[in-house]
């Protein structure tokens, strides 16, 4: 329960809950929420540096609005090239992720809603078609050229979003 009801990385077998923090988690957090300011300003530094090298014709990524303050948590970006760009990213030296690779409503914690394969066709397309970038707040400008510049490299033409 205590994980959203996450029985691996991937799969949700019941809906969980939120739970109370004792002391020790009270004071790591307030010390973490120091730092949140300088974390979130270098993310969105990293996420301004995607936003500029990557391709729009490699991959597609949502902008942020005018009205909008992502954190930028994870960069999530979408190609129908998915598999082989995260693979030939492997190969050289760049770890990606795919953040729920299963949707929500095929999750066995939702069997009970009764929704199945092709109830939520664009989210089912997107759920194969997402793939994490690195972002966090230890990468510099040069690495995430890198990255940007390796996934047009790779992914030009596949974006099909």
């Amino acid at each position: 329960y205590r994980n959203h009801g996450l029985i691996d990385r991937d799969n949700v077998e019941q809906f969980g809950m939120v739970s109370r923090m004792d002391a020790l988690q009270a004071e790591i957090l307030t010390y973490r929420l120091e730092k949140l300011p300088k974390v979130i300003e270098a993310r969105r530094r990293n996420a301004r540096i995607y936003q500029e090298k990557l391709d729009p014709s490699a991959v597609f990524f949502p902008r942020e609005r005018k009205c909008e303050f992502n954190t930028y948590h994870t960069f999530v970006v979408q190609t129908e090239g998915r598999d082989q760009l995260r693979s030939e990213l492997r190969l050289r030296g760049i770890e990606t992720a795919i953040h729920y690779p299963i949707p929500i409503h095929l999750q066995p914690a939702a069997l009970r809603l009764g929704y199945k394969m092709g109830d939520f066709s664009e989210t089912e397309k997107q759920a194969k078609m997402i793939l994490t970038l690195p972002v966090n707040q230890y990468l510099n400008e040069s690495e995430i050229g890198y990255i940007a510049d390796t996934v047009n490299e790779i992914a030009v033409g596949s974006v099909g979003v």
